[in-house]
């Protein structure tokens, strides 16, 4: 299959990158000059076993020896060095590039500048033709902001389904959580009002305990959907996991409200009894 894909990325003078989910390296196949206009260096197929390597990675120094990128394992020679400027933002996390020929799998992302129907449906039979499926979505690294990646995060199918179970799965479970813990806490509420605790004094005090789990949460989530979000754009990640932040303290800043509201409305006359 990886002839396949240079042979298609030569037909139709295409540059084909290829991310796996967990690489540390993009695949790629030049036949446009993306490289040479974008990093200022030429990369093409005719280099197997070559890589290009991001400068200014702290950590490079433990995987390159003498020139050579992973020394005893792949034993890339190292073709250049480019910079931070200019990258595209489904680089992520990936630091070198290497030939799209030196693949040893196929399960991640494919990333091309074609968008003819009849170039593209021409790649998709040649992934479906290797027993693995795959599904178009246009993509752009330029001119994205915040808004923009959220628009799409939320309604491009490659992440919109999984986003809309998540999202009433979290919710269901906010919401069942918040109702169970006045349940839970019913007696111990009532004792506390009255023995002086004012309703202002115990709807301050549960909500900054939800508050500060919304943000535990949204840290957690900060930190394991880094790699998936990077995919998507780098340099709006910080600003969406802040949005997300101020979204999960307004809900449950809500949530708290219509709880805490309803527990008073309903153990009212239960205060005058006790």
């Amino acid at each position: 299959m990886r002839e396949e894909l240079e042979t298609w990325a030569a037909e139709n003078h295409a540059v084909l990158f290829y991310k796996g989910f967990s690489a540390a390296g993009i695949a790629a196949v030049d036949y446009a000059g993306w490289f040479d206009e974008t990093l200022g260096l030429s990369f093409t197929r005719k280099d197997p076993k070559t890589a290009l390597v991001q400068g200014g990675r702290g950590h490079l120094g433990s995987y390159i020896e003498d020139d050579i990128l992973f020394p005893g394992v792949f034993n890339y020679q190292i073709a250049g060095k480019f910079d931070d400027k200019n990258l595209p933002t489904f680089q992520g996390d990936s630091f070198f590039y290497y030939p799209l020929i030196d693949i040893t799998e196929m399960e991640g992302l494919l990333f091309t500048n074609v968008d003819e129907e009849v170039a593209l449906d021409r790649l998709g039979q040649i992934i479906e033709k290797s027993d693995r499926s795959m599904e178009f979505q246009t993509y752009s690294s330029a001119g994205l902001n915040s808004l923009n990646v959220i628009i799409r995060m939320v309604f491009d199918d490659f992440v919109s389904r999984s986003m809309l179970f998540t999202f009433i799965g979290v919710i269901f479970c906010a919401v069942f959580a918040v109702y169970m813990m006045y349940r839970e806490s019913n007696r111990y509420l009532l004792i506390h009002h009255l023995y002086g605790a004012t309703y202002l004094s115990l709807f301050i005090k549960i909500l900054i305990k939800l508050i500060a789990i919304a943000l535990m949460g949204t840290f957690l989530g900060f930190i394991l959907g880094k790699t998936q979000l990077n995919l998507i754009h780098q340099t709006a990640y910080v600003d969406i996991a802040i949005f997300s932040g101020i979204c999960n303290v307004i809900f449950i800043t809500l949530v708290q409200v219509l709880c805490f509201f309803d527990w008073k409305r309903m153990n009212r006359e239960q205060v005058g009894a006790y």
